[in-house]
């Protein structure tokens, strides 16, 4: 009997290539699509999910008033946090705290090693995911030591450990074990061990962790309750609630804090944050790393599952029309005693063929695709080894099986219901309940494509928005590399002796030193306000450190007051102590608002206390400038204190360049600064391209929609162009008739595409409002956004009508050009 139900099949299928062909294509396309983008969100879902014990571990975040914006939380706490805490709570099994390198080291950080051959291996450690912590960091995240001792590897001052492709970089072939890094030729650290590679799937890559313990064991690193910018994890004994362990933050907040935020006049609360939860759920102030968004990952579900249905709406319609020709090959078989069971069986065994088909071709696009797709979306997502997952091929046997009985039930059991002498006297015809179910599917598949691609448009011009904007400031000619590296009291006057080499270049414009560039948050935060405002009053702000041609160099608009002079520079210590006053700054627009001025000019020689480090501190305001997006557009302006510090304190070196000959003017730059600084390394980068890197969640976002939504318009538009040649066989005779009473060819073409373009323009009135409120949601969560416009909603469906009108064309014209005697000679 199978080997009968499949000869038919085959037979059929070659008879019709064009409807197995759209089938097959059409599902193939949409199994593929379908598979790599449930893959990309499973793997974005298993984010430190490999951690043993994950589900006991967590970040102990902080959530403050402290200013004008209302309660805020940070993903930083204060450093002794965690050893309170496992003090405190007998829940707590261990903690570790982590500084990242801004916060511990200010400044370039070059770090050398001289091999047995004398050769010095240098890197700038800019990408090498360094940190500071305590040792319990290799036991929380689960440290797979290759070499060393896990259990005292960061506990003295100077060790540090790292990771496996880190150690070959400095150490290739020797054992690292006890040797001896250099850090910018000040001073050294001694290797203590090794781990593997972390997955990629964590928000927490690891390179190199130094001891926490270089801080040493009494200074503001180790004992601060106001310094709330280190990363605090916990570890709660098995069986621990989270809820248990909150319900006493009350009690510890006001133990430790009480005092201090009765002198400053704010409310502090602390949380627990599963770790397991951070990637898709956290996007807090001072993220350790960038984190993807779980209303990103549902949208991508919903296009996975919406392609899936196009092509299997695609398959159920076309068999279903198809079907309808073999009513009288039902009646024949059904006649010479063809059971009804057989005939259900094989509708249903072509139907599951035609799948089993789609899942071969599926399965040899996926493989082919896996180095595109990774490309694509930045990461390796998949590799050959998803094939030892059950999940994907449950995945495939679901599609399998629910596509194939769905397009099989209707042939299966309608069809082979009928009764056979009604079906050969040629009275079979489609009912309306057939009709409605076709129309039907049609209108869902093409809502589903135009809300994909209408979706797809309005991100696309939310992204181009955001990287067309003005920034503020000049980005395009402006290059940026690593300041020098402090070596001794020397520095400062060689970096200077180099920005006057470089002013006299004619193709440089100038040169400015900062700790701080536009498209990175600043680190450096704390409280403002005026003179005459108590404490409690204060305001957040940032301080980025500048110097006199920063602002020149940005080309940052100057609203009221002056720019920095050399001479405005001051001393923020001295061996005495902190310096509280005889300090100038410049504020942007958004400090002078939360400071309370009316307008720039009215900050302009105002006194205003600031907080840096432990102290308050007076100065004066000599300029205001214009606000600038130091961070993405997705964020707001940034209040932000600039100070004129004397001493070294630069990590950043741009330099702004005369458009022309830029190659040239680079490697000319390039040599100086090898001239000047021959143990510095010298990486640059040009602004635009670094702040644009902050889009690339965006841009990788935008492209994946664009992708799969294409894809989904092509699956939709095969299967109009499938059932347009259907309905075209159908309609011939009509269409001969109409022609034989008078109808022009036009009015004959234009019969097909009408019924079928009509619903298009349902799928349209239903699918547009949707999208409307979805994308105005999905708008609000930026700052800076597009106003959504009627083209917005109109381009699409005018695509989406083009490409209808298309696929369905060629069959319209075909039929209309029939010549009336050879289609109705037989009647």
């Amino acid at each position: 009997m199978l080997k009968n139900h499949l000869k038919i099949a085959l037979r059929f299928f070659l008879r019709n290539k064009l409807f197995t062909g759209i089938n097959v294509l059409g599902l193939s396309i949409g199994i593929t699509a379908f598979i790599l983008l449930i893959q990309y969100i499973a793997f974005e879902k298993s984010y430190d999910n490999f951690i043993p014990d994950v589900d006991n571990l967590y970040r102990v975040t902080l959530t403050t008033n402290l200013g004008d914006n209302g309660f805020v939380t940070s993903a930083t706490n204060h450093p002794m946090t965690g050893p309170a805490m496992l003090s405190d709570f007998p829940e707590v099994e261990s903690y570790t705290r982590i500084a990242d390198k801004p916060m511990a080291f200010s400044g370039t950080m070059n770090i050398s090693y001289t091999n047995t051959l004398g050769d010095e291996i240098k890197s700038d450690a800019n990408d090498d995911h360094i940190y500071f912590a305590d040792n319990a960091i290799i036991d929380l995240f689960d440290l797979q030591f290759v070499q060393g001792d896990a259990a005292t590897a960061l506990k003295e001052p100077t060790s540090v450990i790292l990771s496996v492709k880190i150690a070959h970089r400095f150490f290739g072939n020797e054992d690292p074990i006890e040797k001896l890094i250099e850090v910018n030729d000040n001073f050294k650290l001694k290797v203590t061990g090794v781990f593997k590679e972390r997955p990629d799937n964590t928000h927490l890559p690891m390179g190199m962790i130094v001891s926490y313990n270089i801080f040493g064991p009494n200074g503001d690193h180790a004992n601060s309750w106001v310094w709330p910018e280190f990363y605090n994890y916990i570890k709660l004994k098995p069986g621990t609630s989270q809820n248990t362990v909150e319900a006493k933050f009350p009690a510890f907040v006001k133990k430790y804090l009480g005092d201090i935020m009765i002198e400053h006049g704010f409310e502090a609360r602390m949380a627990l944050q599963p770790v397991k939860d951070i990637h898709l759920k956290s996007h807090l102030l001072k993220e350790i790393s960038p984190n993807n968004s779980e209303g990103t990952l549902y949208f991508l579900l919903v296009v996975a599952g919406f392609i899936i249905a196009i092509a299997m709406i695609n398959f159920i319609n076309l068999s279903t029309a198809k079907s309808m020709e073999r009513a009288k090959e039902v009646g024949i078989k059904k006649v010479v005693g063809a059971p009804r069971s057989v005939l259900v069986h094989q509708f249903l065994f072509e139907s599951l063929l035609i799948n089993f088909f789609a899942v071969i071709i599926a399965f040899v696009l996926i493989n082919l695709l896996i180095p595109s797709f990774n490309s694509l979306v930045g990461i390796e997502v998949l590799n050959f080894g998803m094939w030892g997952k059950w999940q994907v091929w449950l995945a495939l046997l679901g599609i399998f099986l629910i596509g194939g009985v769905l397009a099989g039930l209707y042939p299966a059991f309608v069809l082979s219901g009928f009764v056979p002498i009604e079906v050969l006297r040629g009275k079979f015809h489609k009912t309306t309940k057939g009709n409605t179910l076709q129309k039907t599917l049609v209108v869902s598949q093409f809502a589903i494509s135009i809300a994909l691609i209408a979706g797809t448009y309005i991100v696309y011009n939310q992204f181009s928005y955001m990287q067309n904007q003005d920034l503020g400031f000049i980005a395009e000619q402006n290059l940026v590399f690593a300041a020098p590296t402090y070596a001794d009291t020397t520095t400062q006057r060689k970096v200077e002796s180099f920005k006057r080499e470089l002013i006299q270049n004619p193709r440089i414009n100038s040169v400015a030193l900062s700790d701080e560039i536009p498209g990175k948050p600043i680190v450096q935060g704390n409280t403002i306000r005026q003179v005459h405002k108590p404490r409690e009053l204060g305001v957040s702000a940032n301080f980025a450190i500048i110097d006199q041609d920063f602002i020149k160099t940005y080309d940052i608009d100057l609203l009221a007051g002056r720019d920095f002079v050399k001479e405005d520079a001051s001393s923020l210590y001295t061996r005495e102590g902190p310096v509280p006053s005889g300090h100038r700054v410049l504020i942007n627009r958004s400090a002078a608002k939360i400071l309370g001025f009316s307008d720039p000019g009215a900050a302009i020689n105002k006194k205003m206390i600031f907080k840096f480090g432990p102290i308050d501190r007076t100065t004066e305001i000599i300029g205001v400038v214009e606000d600038h997006h130091q961070q993405s557009l997705q964020k707001g302006y940034d209040p932000i204190v600039f100070m004129h510090i004397e001493g070294y304190t630069a990590s950043f070196m741009t330099v702004n360049i005369v458009a022309g000959n830029i190659s040239e003017t680079t490697a000319q730059i390039e040599a100086k600064f090898k001239e000047f600084f021959p143990n510095d390394l010298y990486n640059s980068f040009f602004m635009d391209d670094y702040f644009n890197r902050q889009y690339q969640a965006e841009s990788k976002f935008g492209i994946i929609c664009l992708v799969f939504s294409l894809l989904a318009i092509f699956i939709a538009a095969l299967g109009l162009f499938g059932l347009g040649s259907h309905m075209a066989m159908q309609k011939t005779q009509e269409i001969s008739v109409r022609k034989v009473m008078g109808a022009t060819v036009a009015q004959a073409l234009a019969i097909i595409p009408i019924k079928l373009l009509s619903l298009v323009l349902l799928s349209g009135a239903i699918a547009l409002p949707i999208i409307y409120f979805v994308t105005k949601k999905w708008l609000e969560k930026y700052a800076f956004k597009i106003d959504l416009s009627i083209w917005m909603f109109a381009i699409p469906l005018l695509v989406v009508l083009v490409v209808a009108a298309l696929s369905i064309l060629s069959q319209s014209f075909k039929t209309a050009m029939v010549n009336p005697a050879e289609s109705l000679r037989n009647e």
